[in-house]
């Protein structure tokens, strides 16, 4: 009986030591705050507004439509900040849970 519980603390060691080592994808959310400029057909991520190029025909959406649109990135700014990382499990368990913000709180 004392084997099975050395087997369960084994494993839930190897478990919770694993969610902060394995990393994984982590991209923009779907509702990701994002700012179209209709007239040029880009978008534009809120860090990189004041630099933009842009007319006052402006939009506001969330990634999952700007994709959809088909608006390309305005600059290389934009770009790199809709850019995927790789974050520990751990933190994409916080996100989902509002328990930590991701860098796409914007």
């Amino acid at each position: 009986m004392r084997s099975k519980s050395v087997i369960w603390s084994i494993v839930s060691v190897l478990v919770l030591v694993s969610l902060f080592i394995v990393k994984v994808d982590v991209g923009p959310p779907a509702d990701t705050r994002i700012i179209l400029e209709h007239t040029y057909r880009t978008l534009i991520s809120p860090p990189c507004f004041e630099q933009a190029e842009k007319t006052n025909n402006l939009g506001e959406t969330t990634w999952s439509k700007a994709q959809q649109l088909g608006y390309k990135p305005e600059s290389s700014c934009t770009e790199d900040s809709l850019r995927s990382v790789k974050e520990p499990l751990i933190y994409v368990i916080a996100y989902r849970f509002n328990l930590k913000e991701s860098k796409w709180d914007w």
